[in-house]
């Protein structure tokens, strides 16, 4: 009885020990936000150069929704590095009248400016939106790119 009692006790003692001490995982994921709007990095556009022959900088974005939609404006703005602050190069909205089905994206890739000389520059781009979402006007705060990059383009 006494070694059934050592043995019952030893028992507990490791699977607690197992329990605190092996992480438990679990499947469960962060749900996303029902809109969003994601913002490229500033890049020189290969696409701006074969149709015009010019080099060009660029910022793409978009906005997703996972509800309905309407009247969207989605804001991109080109910005430079300044040694006494920073410059705002070009501001481009688009915008979508109608109704903008959920899973749909509202996409702004006309942001871009030509380059003046090849002086290495530091960009990014932000952008912002607005749009009508179950009878109100809903505002979607500014995003950044993820990085400021430095480019063979001056403005």
């Amino acid at each position: 009885m006494r070694k059934l009692k050592h043995c019952a006790v030893f028992s507990i003692t490791v699977i607690s020990i197992a329990i605190f001490v092996y992480p438990v995982y679990s499947n469960a994921t962060t749900a996303k936000s029902p809109c969003r709007i994601e913002v490229s990095i500033a890049h020189i556009s290969k696409y701006i150069f074969l149709k015009t022959g010019k080099q060009a900088i660029k910022v793409d974005a978009f906005s997703k929704c996972n509800v309905t939609q309407s009247k969207v404006t989605l804001t991109v703005e080109l910005w430079k590095v300044g040694s006494f602050g920073n410059h705002l190069v070009v501001l481009r909205a688009k915008r979508s009248p109608g109704v903008t089905l959920p899973g749909r994206q509202v996409e702004n890739f006309n942001t871009f400016v030509f380059c003046k000389n090849n002086e290495l520059t530091n960009y990014y781009g932000v952008a912002y939106s607005k749009a009508f979402i179950a009878g109100k006007w809903q505002f979607a705060r500014h995003v950044l790119s993820r990085k400021i990059t430095p480019l063979e383009c001056g403005t």
